[in-house]
């Protein structure tokens, strides 16, 4: 047998067994990896939803607030007074709010006023879960730990999980003797799961706790997080408080387990109990994600494999080199441009080698890599270009009304705060006022919806001419704008109330369509730290005083 011939099966023998201890490695090492950093990534989006569906609550605790600790709901609970019930109890509110409960419970435990609406259906139904009639006193919705601060959580009914909250009715400074309980619910139907998946970018479902969903044992994954200890910097992330809100287990939720999907192999379903507002677990959370890394640990070992086999041919290039001596200087020359574009990362520069040998055909093909990834490397800059500006329109679409171009509710919370925030800390003033279109309603029954939309936008423009940075206006939502203005106190507020007002009053709305539409507004004004001294209360002002003016006959300032 010639030497050449030996050396060659030998090398086949050799890179055999390299690439057999190649896959044992990957699977020893690479596998738990694998399904640590999936289930990692399983258990933030889990806990995403369970913030999600906390945040939903907490919404709704702040309506909440705003209606129990209210002067006028006050006094309905104790005279039920007709004109509370048309001006605020109508529809309409249901539509704007998306609320599906709302029930009024004086001090001794009977129902002042009660609506339990399906808003799809535009009906009413009975959640039979809730006392109708009579409420007993020490029913756990009329019990407050904290007088001031509501209850909210999830209540699981015949008619699926609601949203619920409820708060002790006080006078609009929060304070006066309880006269009696507001609750309010909103159901977790398709139309808000499905507001969720968009806003968490999870797809998730909730089921009842009592209904088997769970897939067979012989899909369930095993479980790695809590006894993998290869990667001890993973570990320390899970601790460190900068990424622990994000990382950290979440104590509402119960221990996840783990399951292939047997509809869709290549992704998991995690499930998880979520608890109801007596703190027993009420809802099956479900979360399906995609096996990422699955798909990843398959690619990567690809490459590891076309890895292994590269290094094979190198190898045996080289003892082919000392075999015949006559290839050494082409596969130097090659070794050297090699090395130059790992020093410099130049794709440009070519290998001119006039042989039809296979180091020949190895320089030439590898002279048509040089060219793709010149080309991929130029694409890629592009692509990567692209990415960011799409980024940057995307971010800045999200925090924008469409319809007005202000920025929108989501916006308004997260700037408000911040502003708030820093306002406080520097001792600085800030104030808000709280803008609602007048008989709005007959502008869109006289010329119809697409013109009131129309004149919305125009509304939306006169309030921003009247501006200037920091400052910022908010579409709160249908006809009513939110003015937020860092580093003015009240006096300054009212002056641009004033300022607004009288543009509108100035400005024909609907003119580019022919039409001389003159709209007025009712402003409510509050500012920090004269009216408010936390950001619950300053809104609550503002809210107050915008209805205080709309009660009085509108088109003024409070």
């Amino acid at each position: 047998m010639r030497l050449q011939t030996r050396i060659i099966l030998l090398m086949i023998l050799f890179f055999m067994l390299f690439l057999a201890f190649g896959v044992v490695l990957i699977r020893v090492l690479l596998t738990p990896v694998e399904i640590t950093a999936e289930e990692e990534i399983a258990e933030i989006n889990l806990a995403r939803v369970a913030q999600a569906l906390r945040r939903e609550s907490e919404h709704l605790g702040v309506l909440i607030g705003d209606w129990a600790q209210w002067d006028e709901t006050y006094r309905f609970v104790q005279d039920r007074n007709l004109k509370f019930q048309v001006t605020s109890l109508s529809p309409d509110t249901f539509r704007k709010t998306r609320l599906d409960l709302l029930i009024f419970i004086d001090k001794e435990g009977e129902t002042v006023w009660s609506n339990q609406f399906d808003r799809p259906a535009q009906q009413q139904r009975h959640i039979s879960e809730l006392p109708s009639g009579t409420w007993p006193l020490d029913h756990p919705l009329l019990q407050f730990e904290d007088p001031k601060k509501p209850k909210t959580g999830i209540l699981v009914t015949g008619h699926g999980p609601l949203q619920i909250a409820s708060s002790p009715v006080l006078t609009s400074m929060g304070t006066g003797a309880r006269q009696g309980t507001v609750i309010m619910g909103r159901f977790l139907d398709q139309d808000e799961i499905k507001r969720l998946n968009e806003q968490t970018r999870v797809s998730f479902a909730l089921h009842p706790a009592s209904e088997a969903r769970v897939p067979d044992e012989k899909y369930r994954l095993p479980y790695y997080l809590d006894r993998f200890d290869l990667l001890p910097e993973a570990r320390a992330l899970l601790h460190d408080p900068d990424f622990s809100h994000l990382l950290g287990e979440d104590s509402e939720l119960s221990q996840p387990r783990f399951y292939r999907d047997p509809q869709a192999p290549d992704r998991m379903r995690i499930f998880a109990h979520y608890p109801d507002i007596h703190g027993e677990p009420a809802l099956l959370l479900e979360v399906r994600v995609p096996r990422i890394f699955n798909h990843l640990g398959r690619r990567l070992a690809m490459v590891v494999f076309a890895s292994l086999a590269a290094i094979g041919i190198l190898f045996s290039a080289v003892h082919l080199i000392i075999i015949r001596r006559i290839v050494t200087k082409p596969l130097g020359r090659l070794r050297q441009h090699i090395a130059e574009v790992q020093t410099d990362e130049s794709l440009s520069e070519r290998i001119g080698v006039r042989s039809n040998s296979e180091i020949g055909e190895l320089v030439h093909e590898y002279n048509k890599m040089l060219e793709r990834l010149e080309e991929d490397r130029r694409r890629r800059v592009e692509a990567e270009e692209q990415l960011r500006a799409s980024e940057r329109r995307f971010k800045e679409l999200s925090i924008r009304d469409d319809l007005t171009g202000l920025y929108n509710t989501r916006y308004f919370y997260q700037g408000l705060k911040h502003h708030f925030e820093k306002c406080a800390r520097l001792n600085r003033p800030l104030a808000l006022i709280f803008l609602d279109v007048d008989r709005f309603k007959q502008v869109v029954d006289t010329h119809g919806h697409i013109r009131g939309s129309q004149a919305l936008r125009e509304v939306a423009q006169t309030i921003k001419a009247c501006i200037e940075a920091p400052a910022f206006a908010v579409a709160y939502g249908g006809d009513e704008y939110v003015v937020v203005l860092p580093d003015k106190n009240r006096a300054d507020a009212v002056r641009k109330a004033e300022e607004i007002r009288a543009h509108m009053s100035a400005t024909s709305y609907l003119a580019a369509h022919g039409l001389d539409v003159r709209l007025t507004a009712s402003f409510g004004i509050a500012g920090f730290p004269e009216d408010a001294q936390d950001l619950e209360e300053l809104l609550a002002i503002a809210d107050s005083s915008l209805f205080y003016v709309k009660s009085i006959g509108r088109d003024g300032i409070a």
